[in-house]
């Protein structure tokens, strides 16, 4: 999935739930690889006590990154 988010140019991913700083942390290290051709793309980790609108609310304040934001449920 990361790969394919690389691809498409994603440039940012929050994750929300339980376990999200373990996923952020996994998406990091498939962006910068074996540092050769490392990918920027900005991550955040939600937890619980924060919901999908908490996340969604941050995504549109960040200016320096366009596009829509497209919600992925796992």
């Amino acid at each position: 999935m990361v790969e394919d988010w690389i691809r498409e140019g994603v440039q940012y991913v929050g994750v929300i739930g339980q376990d999200a700083a373990k996923i952020e942390d996994a998406i990091d290290d498939l962006c910068i690889g074996d540092g050769s051709e490392p990918y920027f793309m900005l991550t955040t980790a939600h937890d619980d006590t924060e919901t999908l609108e908490d996340a969604i609310l941050l995504a549109e304040k960040i200016t320096t990154i366009s596009g829509s934001i497209v919600v992925v449920e796992l």
